[in-house]
């Protein structure tokens, strides 16, 4: 069998990292952290409601990458995130925070809730609201926004 170079080199990481997100080590490192906000830490997916409740800006930002937009909703921080969904079964791009980071459009249209996503493309839309330094609340929105 022939291994490449490349493969290797990702044997050897996955070998001395353990293959972990940052949002996987978070939630290895916090047993505080409830079920819920666990399997937000360890797929970087949040469920509609409170299961972000009590989750720092540090934790959400490890598990999701940078918002789309941060804005405010009744005078409280709110971090959006916006992430297409791929076809017709609903996959969605391969991380969310590759997608936010990849996206370039400018931070003034960002601030002014400018919608840069393919019009044609399913979206699911997920605003996090903050009280202080702490998640209250999501709201995911699927369809095409």
């Amino acid at each position: 069998m022939k291994y490449t170079i490349p493969s290797l080199l990702l044997a050897a990481a996955c070998t001395f990292t353990g293959c972990t997100s940052p949002g996987q080590a978070y939630a290895k490192q916090h047993a505080e952290l409830s079920h819920a906000q666990v399997q937000i830490m360890n797929t970087g997916k949040v469920p509609d409601g409170t299961a972000v409740a009590g989750m720092t800006r540090e934790a959400v930002q490890l598990a999701l990458g940078e918002p789309t937009q941060y804005t405010k909703v009744d005078g409280h921080d709110a971090w959006v995130y916006v992430q297409r969904r791929l076809g017709t079964l609903g996959v969605s791009s391969a991380n969310d925070a590759t997608f936010n980071r990849r996206d370039l459009r400018s931070q003034h249209s960002m601030a002014e809730g400018e919608s840069h996503a393919a019009q044609d493309q399913p979206q699911t839309k997920t605003t996090i609201h903050f009280d202080g330094d702490r998640a209250t609340r999501a709201e995911v929105i699927n369809g095409g926004l």
